[in-house]
């Protein structure tokens, strides 16, 4: 229910629909999953992996009657016209040439033959030297088959290049004379599933190989599907319509944060604005409140197209561009955003530091406070969550600082790793910065800075107006808008969770005037040897980060699994202190540079 569409590489850019690959097939934007209900079955593809043979991989739970031989890759057919055995496909690379010209002649002749009769299995894949069994031998020394998922997962591994493979025949017979072959080797490469000039689907697959194994969209095979997981035409939840003349947020989300927030059933029977107190906890329930079969043929004009998330039966107007004025130079613009990467980062610990001040769920008194615990269970979750999405915006804005230098817009600004020391609450005020539990205060101090075109969010405007003039690269302006929609939602968690909350803020007798979800605590001394050590964490957390930020390369494979590592270290130390009553002191501590 997102509303960012998130390009996960160049050809997800691209600015043009590839000719050939409708939206929904798109090999980039496709879910990595090979159940029905999706976007394309990805085993479609892999079936095809080795050229001139058809796979399918099957499982012994396919079967009504089970066979512990029927498990694993299963050789369909040969087809001699597969257009990678051609040796002018692979005009340029004698390497390929040869190997598709020994493969063709070995599947046009004896070899061929020979698959051409009985049931023919993958028994094992080779490439750069290593050889992996597809299989396990049982406790009687017999080969057991590995399933079919398995099988498939050790395929789609396969790097692009030349491969070898083993057959196995499951039922050749024992007692024929001469003794009847079982095994095959073949050699040849693991086929690229598009063209790397066009983008195009390789010519192999036929017409809607990839989705039959699908459920069909707006037919009733995907009115019960077993695995709830739809089609990107098939939503399951959304967000409901706002009624015309109700006020808005300038991001469009309704001003009420129940609203805003509360998921309904997509494909409920009862269209009237009754029917919008949300979905039920589980698709059993909402089973007796949806469209029948035969009303889906009938009714299908009434379910609503669904954008961003929401559903919409009016004329969509997208929101408009924002219109504040740019930064008059690329220096002034780096120097704002290395501004923002301070306030990015004393957000992510300010949050981090009310997540922890919040009793743990199975603490709660459930005959006192009996649905405190659930509450407490998704009030921690989303505020992770957005703790969790400061960090990535840090990320982000180091990724501008970075790509503005190396583009030769500006000087070097990278990392950017301070902690502001005050936080923009909307009309050109400001707070000093404060670690403090999660209180009725704390939290509308949350809500502020991050209202829309109000606190942080408001900050952002500019920098979105000047990346969008064309001397800055297109990319940059993308991931400035991200951070601004990731803002909103921000906003609307924080609604939520002060919803949630309301009921508990009266206090408890136990504990006086402070809520029932709320521990006892206040900062760490720095002495204190758990808040010493969490101090180091998260001190090589952001030597680790910065090392990573000064490369560029935001997905730095080591230094970025390293920071994660810590997180995880200092995310205990929290657990531990706040049993003690103490919080991380991440504002009073001198913190000096540790060994990584």
């Amino acid at each position: 229910m997102s509303e960012k569409i998130f390009p996960r590489n160049l050809t997800a850019r691209a600015d043009r629909q590839v000719v050939g690959n409708p939206a929904t097939t798109r090999l980039e934007s496709g879910v990595g999953n090979c159940y029905p209900g999706l976007e394309f079955d990805q085993r479609n593809l892999d079936r095809r992996f080795f050229a001139g043979l058809v796979f399918e991989f099957v499982s012994e739970s396919d079967n009504p009657n089970p066979d512990a031989l029927r498990g694993g890759a299963l050789l369909l057919s040969l087809e001699l016209s597969d257009p990678e055995l051609n040796p002018a496909f692979h005009a340029g690379n004698p390497e390929l040439i040869a190997a598709a010209t020994q493969l063709r002649a070995a599947l046009g002749g004896e070899s061929g033959d020979t698959l051409s009769t009985g049931r023919w299995y993958l028994d094992s894949l080779e490439q750069g030297g290593k050889q992996i069994s597809l299989f396990k031998i049982g406790e009687d020394g017999k080969k057991v088959p590995l399933d079919g998922l398995i099988v498939w997962r050790l395929v789609r591994s396969l790097e692009p290049g030349l491969a070898k493979i083993k057959l196995w025949r499951r039922d050749a017979p024992t007692d024929s004379n001469p003794p009847a072959t079982s095994e095959i080797e073949l050699s040849g490469w693991r086929r690229v599933f598009v063209d790397s000039q066009s983008g195009v689907i390789g010519q192999v697959y036929q017409a809607g190989e990839l989705t039959q194994s699908l459920c069909s969209p707006w037919q009733h095979d995907f009115r019960d599907c077993a695995c709830f997981y739809w089609a990107s035409n098939h939503p399951d939840i959304v967000l409901g319509e706002d009624t015309l003349g109700e006020s808005t947020l300038p991001s469009g989300a309704s001003i009420d944060p129940v609203r805003a927030n509360t998921p309904i059933d997509w494909l409920r029977s009862d269209r009237s604005l009754a029917s919008r107190a949300g979905a039920l906890g589980t698709p059993r329930e909402n089973r007796p409140f949806q469209m029948d079969h035969y009303e889906i043929s009938q009714r299908w004009q009434e379910l609503a197209v669904v954008l961003r998330g929401k559903e919409i039966s009016q004329i969509y107007r997208a929101p408009t561009a924002d219109t504040a004025n740019p930064y008059k130079s690329p220096e002034v613009l780096a120097a704002k955003l290395y501004d923002l990467a301070g306030l990015e980062h004393v957000l992510c610990l300010e949050y981090l530091y009310a997540l922890y001040s919040l009793v743990a769920p199975d603490e709660v008194d459930v005959n006192t406070w009996p649905t405190l615990r659930d509450d407490l269970t998704f009030v921690s979750h989303e505020l992770l969550l957005v703790a969790v999405s400061e960090m990535r915006h840090l990320r982000w804005v180091n990724q501008l600082l970075w790509e503005l230098d190396h583009t030769g817009l500006t000087k070097a600004h990278v990392p950017a790793l301070e902690v502001a020391e005050r936080i923009p609450v909307g009309n050109g005020h400001t707070r000093p910065r404060q670690l403090r539990p999660l209180n009725r205060k704390t939290l509308a101090d949350f809500i502020a800075v991050e209202a829309p075109s109000g606190g942080i969010d408001g900050q952002y405007a500019r920098v979105v107006a000047t990346l969008r003039q064309p001397q800055y690269p297109n990319s940059l302006y993308q991931l400035a808008g991200r951070i601004i929609a990731d803002g909103v939602e921000h906003f609307s968690k924080f609604s939520e969770i002060e919803t949630v909350l309301r009921a508990y803020q009266g206090g408890s007798q136990v504990n006086g005037t402070r809520p029932p979800y709320l521990r006892n605590v206040t900062p760490a001394p720095t002495d204190n040897p758990d808040a010493k050590q969490a101090l180091d964490a998260y001190q090589r957390l952001l030597n680790n980060l910065e090392a990573a930020y000064k490369k560029g390369d935001m997905e730095d494979a080591n230094n970025i699994v390293f920071a994660r590592q810590e997180m995880i270290k200092l995310q205990a130390i929290a657990q531990k202190l706040a049993t003690q009553g103490f919080g991380i002191p991440f504002f009073d501590a001198h913190l000096n540079e540790v060994d990584d």
